[in-house]
């Protein structure tokens, strides 16, 4: 009898140790490690294109090693719609036309080289890993609220994909960098600005979103609207606009941009502090406004002796033709 309750003691301890270990087995099962971006995204169908685009590229190998990513990563169906949008029959056709340069640029363009999961992301501008012609960090606008929108088409409709070396979220269009004209257009903030620069002579809106290079120091809207309280008989922008006449409004307008790109870290070493603008002073001269460059503000003094110096709000948001900084105040020339 003692031997036979021995051997069942011995298979009830041999028993619990399988199922011990049958445990631990599980357990580590469903904890395995992260892989790369590249390998996340191409265990998801859903990335098939993309993954073929970062593997023709060189950009798979990028986002498989040291480092820290965001990608906004577009599905297989966003890819079609961008062939189809663009002209393009496939992926082999989009590489001939953007060249294999081009084509890395725009996938650089869903790339943030910082960990940005939904509950970091604001609404506002961030740089991207893409670059314009002279290697500067190429801008896009994210909006939140209902929905997170990217340049106001792409919606991410699926967030924080975790990898071991960043995070994706899955985007349904294709990003393409933009013009300075379009990331005003984008942004609430600058709508009377937008307004305007579509009001006055010269088509100023098509200016800023055509070729060229430019830097645009952009009023925000209650820049504007200090502009029309401070005028009488002036109560809206429109009232503005026909108080100053399309002409003098393309004037004042143009006092805000400038030929060629001024990032901030520019801003120092300009000669006398003195920038020259586009607009003209009708004996064929530039306007120009200086630049009063503290330890920590930069204030823009322009002609007129009845407004004070604009401070800068955001600096280096970056287009494909050119750079923008935001600033309180609308700029007179005179």
């Amino acid at each position: 009898m003692q031997v036979l309750f021995r051997k069942a003691a011995y298979l009830m301890v041999g028993a619990a140790l399988v199922l011990s270990s049958c445990s631990e087995d599980d357990d580590q099962t469903t904890t395995p490690e992260p892989q790369g971006l590249t390998a996340t995204l191409s265990a998801d169908a859903r990335f098939s294109v993309l993954v073929d685009a970062l593997e023709r590229t060189g950009l798979d190998a990028t986002l498989s090693g040291n480092g820290i990513f965001t990608v906004f990563a577009p599905t297989d169906a966003a890819f079609g719609q961008a062939l189809i949008d663009l002209g393009y029959t496939d992926l082999d056709a989009l590489e001939a036309g953007l060249g294999t340069e081009g084509l890395r640029n725009v996938l650089r363009y869903h790339v943030l080289g910082t960990i940005r999961r939904s509950s970091d992301l604001q609404t506002g501008y961030s740089s991207t890993a893409a670059t314009n012609a002279d290697g500067d960090p190429l801008s896009f606008y994210l909006s939140t609220g209902n929905e997170v929108r990217i340049n106001g088409s792409a919606v991410v409709r699926e967030a924080n994909i975790e990898a071991s070396n960043g995070v994706a979220h899955v985007i349904d269009a294709v990003l393409l960098p933009l013009s300075i004209y379009d990331l005003v257009r984008l942004n609430p903030q600058y709508s009377s600005l937008n307004a305007a620069l579509m009001a006055a002579d010269g088509d100023l809106d098509a200016v800023l979103a055509g070729s060229g290079s430019f830097t645009l120091f952009a009023p925000n809207d209650e820049a504007f609207q200090n502009v029309i309280d401070a005028t009488p008989g002036v109560s809206n922008l429109n009232d503005l606009v026909t108080a100053l006449g399309t002409d003098g409004l393309s004037t004042v307008l143009l006092y805000h941009v400038t030929s060629g790109i001024i990032l901030s870290s520019d801003l120092p070493g300009l000669s006398s502090n003195t920038v020259s603008t586009l607009a003209l002073d009708g004996n064929g001269a530039n306007f120009t406004f200086d630049l009063d460059l503290g330890m920590n503000t930069t204030r823009i003094i322009d002609g007129s002796p009845a407004t004070d110096p604009a401070s800068l709000t955001e600096v280096d948001i970056v287009g494909t033709n050119g750079a923008i900084h935001g600033i309180n105040a609308v700029l007179l020339p005179e």
